[in-house]
């Protein structure tokens, strides 16, 4: 499946399963499950791969980006737990551990390491070092990742280093299914976001808010 596809089934997924309570949750959870969608793609065997990788690597560091930014402006609370859960050495650590095991698949021939369940157990412990609450996110994404890709005819080495591989062969990975489940995805997605109980109580909120300096506006 193509990259978007993967991100937006990943995050919906992630997030419909394990259903973050508060904004911190919701923001770090979509934050993860959205990197570990992605990242099984930085796998690579050839020039144009290469390219993709880098792409998929890019898109990490908007996603890495996009978090610390919403953190910082609305006061979401993950570098408050950040600091109070964890430590500097811990952080390093868990985002050493991270990188190396991300440059070692990088050059790994596509859909092995980085399309396993070895890799999905290693690369999860990293980020459970890094900030536990993300970790079952980034799980749900990387899974949902490997169930895609189960689809397509090209085999996936599940228990790598065993070298035997599967796949369903149902579609290709830019045929219609892919557009379908890219969709559904956003769909979902969106629903996801709008009916969260951080939405739910953001929403009460604003309406508190308005029927206190609007009362008019709420006259029946």
């Amino acid at each position: 499946m193509l990259g978007r596809t993967h991100f937006f089934v990943g995050t919906a997924v992630s997030l419909a399963v394990l259903h973050p309570q508060s904004m911190s949750s919701l923001v770090a959870g979509a934050g993860a499950a959205a990197i570990g969608s992605m990242i099984s793609d930085v796998d690579s065997g050839t020039s144009q791969a290469h390219q993709e990788a880098d792409k998929i690597m890019a898109a990490v560091i908007a996603v890495s980006a996009v978090v610390i930014i919403l953190d910082y402006k609305f006061h979401v609370g993950i570098y408050n737990r950040l600091m109070r859960d964890s430590s500097i050495a811990r952080l390093l650590t868990g985002v050493l551990g991270f990188l190396v095991i991300c440059l070692y698949g990088r050059d790994t021939p596509h859909r092995s390491f980085m399309h396993s369940f070895l890799g999905a157990v290693m690369l999860t412990g990293c980020v459970d070092v890094i900030y536990p609450d993300a970790a079952p996110y980034f799980a749900v994404g990387f899974l949902s990742h490997l169930a895609l890709d189960l689809l397509n005819r090209r085999s996936v080495k599940l228990f790598w280093p065993w070298k035997k591989g599967y796949c369903m062969g149902i579609c290709s990975s830019r045929g219609w299914i892919n557009h379908l489940c890219m969709l559904a995805g956003m769909g979902i997605l969106a629903l996801d976001l709008i009916l969260s109980a951080p939405a739910a109580r953001l929403a009460g909120r604003i309406l508190t808010t308005l029927c206190k300096n609007f009362p008019i506006l709420f006259r029946w």
